[in-house]
């Protein structure tokens, strides 16, 4: 009798070890798993068993007993899984966490045999024969778990039972036949062994026995019944599980074959085999309806009609027909062209309110800040003049000029509010684009750098910049989007710094792609200031989001500009990295790839002679044209004194009109030097003024240059009036220095006189 139980352990570990190595070669689901699960744990306490028979002392005994335990506990709840997965049965998985928790805390008692009467109250070890043997007592673990296994043999046999009693096709059957007696055997040794209802069980553990028979059963499901092949399972649900309406028709237009939902679509079919005129109608039509391929409309339902050719050693031999119930997917289709016209409805609206947002909110800005300008330029002006040098009236000039600063300062605080609102509405709305072209990287350098300084010297900061001189100055990039971004990150540098430092350093390197040469521009900011919290890092770029309001509560802004800055990075396909220390400062890093235009770099641009020729982002040379002759064109009188006030210095004459008809009146018979023109006037706008004046019969005014002047700031605005004929664009509020530069770019070169000190 041992030689026979030395046996069966033996058979039952070969068998287990195979079961192992075939889930192990066919994994492909939860079923390989629960299987290996169940193989390993059955191999593991099959093992241990065998270790408990060749033991002698009961050292040794204890010592295989628990390596025994540990399959012994798992094997039931493994094989649970196994079946419930086959069946397709689901189990929740709180049960499953909680009953793997259960054994874990059980096996920690096992391990303690020796100290703990949780498990075993009692221990002897002695030998019967030839069998080693550990008489025992249970303790309250051991009843929990022999209650726990009983269950899962009642579980186990309930969820096969039953999947056994609902399957109709034979083969599926045979295959639960093998696990329900695989079940069987596992769950008869257990009850045989638990209560020692033969005297076998008196001397080893005949659940082993049991193992071995389940063991036969689970190998002959696995290779006579397929009982893991996902193929041969597929093969035998497709057709009658599947939603969709099958139909075979062999090659003489007999209907071979249909599944239920074809019965249910087509009643005709249970007519076919007694009636030849259905069939050859039914046949006809599935033949046109597939090659129609238009939906098939039925029993209230949409139905996508398919067809595919059987075949067998290069010969047809029928054809698949398939009906698929798409009504869903319509309904939902027609569901989303209905909300996607309505999001286009909305896109449309949204622009068009922020247009007139722009120009409604521009407008008055433009006069507030325009008159703001000439303010500050008068009281300069007379403060200046000996006679007001002291006394009352220079204290007047003083204070003007200082709530004058205060108001130009907030005035450009809400355009950049403005600004950002508009911009992030442009991003989300998908239209925010990227335009490239050529610019010089030492200018944009220069330009952010000069202003930067002024705003860190008015906070007593101190500012560093640096470029590398050996960096290409030639480059190809959105010089507009990438200025935004520097100043976005140097002006938080400088708002959130209250002593210190500011530092900018800008590098590079030069690489190939697809065989043009690219600059990985890289501009790191550093400063001394508050510095980020690590946990609002990840709050650092959402929108409208501001951190730290704790300290930061008097600082304006509207947590947009880092949120845009990261999306117009992005955009150019670059990134921002943020490294901080929270009360030591903080460093930002951009990194964006530029396209190089020529091998010139800015060192050497910087020790040629430089020319006199005003650019964008410079100060304007003073300058007076009274020779010159330009036309003001706008609706509101306020932004005609305020651009009559910005151009005074220069001497122009200036000619105004407040609607297209008076322009038109006037360019009829005045040959002007330029033309400002507003956009959005009633009765005639802008681009309509300005073709009907180079339509004019007498021609004075078809070659001057129009500037569009207007409020209509969103992203694309310069770029649409460019294309309807305007020859440069400027928005309000209008910069008097962007004025000036655009008024001497386009007057005759004859008519200005450049001043020889200036700014």
């Amino acid at each position: 009798m041992y030689r026979f139980v030395i046996f069966v352990l033996y058979f039952t570990i070969v068998g287990m070890f195979l079961v192992c190595c075939f889930a192990l070669n066919k994994w492909k689901s939860k079923l390989h798993t629960y299987l290996f699960f169940s193989a390993v744990s059955n191999l593991v306490y099959n093992t241990g068993c065998l270790l408990e028979l060749h033991a002698r002392d009961e050292g040794t005994y204890v010592a295989a007993l628990k390596m025994g335990y540990l399959g012994r506990l798992w094997v039931g709840f493994s094989l649970v899984l196994f079946v419930a997965e086959l069946c397709g049965f689901h189990l929740p998985d709180i049960l499953k966490i909680g009953a793997a928790v259960i054994h874990f805390v059980i096996y920690l008692t096992i391990l303690n045999l020796e100290t703990s009467d949780l498990y075993y109250n009692y221990m002897e070890f002695t030998m019967d024969g030839e069998f080693p043997k550990l008489l025992h007592s249970g303790g309250p673990l051991y009843y929990l778990q022999t209650a726990i296994n009983l269950i899962y043999v009642i579980v186990g046999w309930g969820i096969i039972i039953r999947a056994f009693i609902r399957e109709k096709k034979p083969f599926i059957k045979q295959r639960y036949l093998m696990m329900t007696i695989a079940l069987l055997s596992i769950g008869s040794t257990y009850i045989i062994y638990f209560f020692k209802l033969i005297p076998l069980a008196h001397k080893f553990d005949v659940m082993i026995i049991g193992y071995a028979v389940a063991t036969v059963f689970m190998l002959i499901g696995i290779v006579r019944y397929g009982l893991l092949d996902p193929t041969t399972v597929a093969k035998n649900y497709v057709v009658d599980e599947l939603s969709e309406a099958v139909i075979v028709v062999d090659a003489e237009d007999n209907i071979a074959y249909c599944n239920n939902p074809a019965r249910d679509l087509f009643p005709e079919l249970a007519a076919e085999e007694k009636d030849k005129d259905v069939r050859k109608t039914l046949t006809e039509n599935l033949r046109s309806m597939t090659e129609a391929g238009d939906p098939v409309h039925r029993r209230g339902r949409i139905y996508t009609p398919r067809s595919n050719r059987l075949t067998a050693e290069g010969n047809q031999v029928g054809t698949l027909y398939t009906f698929s119930d798409d009504s869903e997917h319509y309904r939902y289709m027609d569901e989303l062209k209905a909300e996607k016209r309505k999001a286009d409805d909305a896109n449309r609206a949204k622009s068009q309110f922020l247009a007139n947002m722009s120009h409604e909110i521009r407008t008055p800005i433009n006069a507030v800040l325009g008159f703001n300008d000439m303010i500050l330029t008068e009281c300069a002006d007379a403060a200046a003049e000996p006679s007001n040098a002291d006394g009352p009236v220079r204290t007047v000039l003083d204070h003007i000029g200082f709530y004058a600063g205060n108001i130009q300062r907030a005035g450009g605080n809400l355009l950049s509010i403005i600004n950002d609102i508009l911009d992030l509405s442009k991003i989300e709305a998908g239209r925010m684009e990227i335009t490239d072209g050529p610019y010089r990287l030492g200018q944009l350098f220069d330009d952010v750098s000069s202003m930067i300084a002024i705003k860190a010297r008015d906070k007593g900061l101190s500012f560093v910049s640096e470029i590398d001189p050996a960096l290409p100055d030639d480059l190809s990039g959105d010089v507009v989007r990438i200025r935004q971004v520097m100043t976005n990150i140097l002006s938080n540098a400088v708002k959130y710094t209250d002593k210190g430092s500011v530092t900018l350093h800008v590098r590079g390197e030069i690489h190939r792609e697809t065989g043009e040469q690219v600059l990985s521009l890289s501009v790191e900011v550093r400063d001394t200031g508050i510095g980020i919290r690590r946990e609002d890092m990840d709050m650092l770029f959402s929108k409208f989001q501001r951190l730290d309001m704790n300290h930061n509560s008097t600082i304006e802004g509207t947590g947009l500009g880092l949120a845009i800055s990261r999306e117009l990075v992005t955009m150019m396909g670059g990134t921002i990295d943020v490294d901080s220390i929270y009360g030591s400062g903080s460093v930002f890093t951009i990194r964006v790839p530029q396209k190089i235009l020529s091998d010139a770099t800015i060192g050497e641009r910087r020790a040629a002679a430089e020319s006199d020729t005003p650019e964008a982002g410079h100060v304007m040379k003073p300058f007076t044209a009274p020779d010159a002759r330009i036309l003001l064109v706008d609706d509101t009188e306020l932004n005609l004194v305020v651009a009559k006030g910005l151009l005074q210095k220069t001497q122009i004459r200036i000619d105004t009109a407040e609607s297209g008809e008076q322009a038109l009146r006037l360019t009829a018979g005045i040959r002007y030097d330029l033309i400002l023109m507003d956009q959005r006037m009633p009765e005639m706008d802008g681009t309509e003024a300005m073709t009907h004046i180079r339509a004019q019969e007498d021609g004075k005014n078809r070659d001057t240059p129009v500037i569009c002047m207007t409020a209509d700031a969103i992203i694309g605005a310069k770029e649409r009036y460019l294309a309807e004929g305007f020859t440069d664009y400027l928005s309000k509020p209008v910069d008097k220095n962007e004025l000036a530069m655009k008024i001497s770019k386009y007057l005759p070169q004859d008519k200005i006189r450049w001043e020889e000190s200036g700014p």
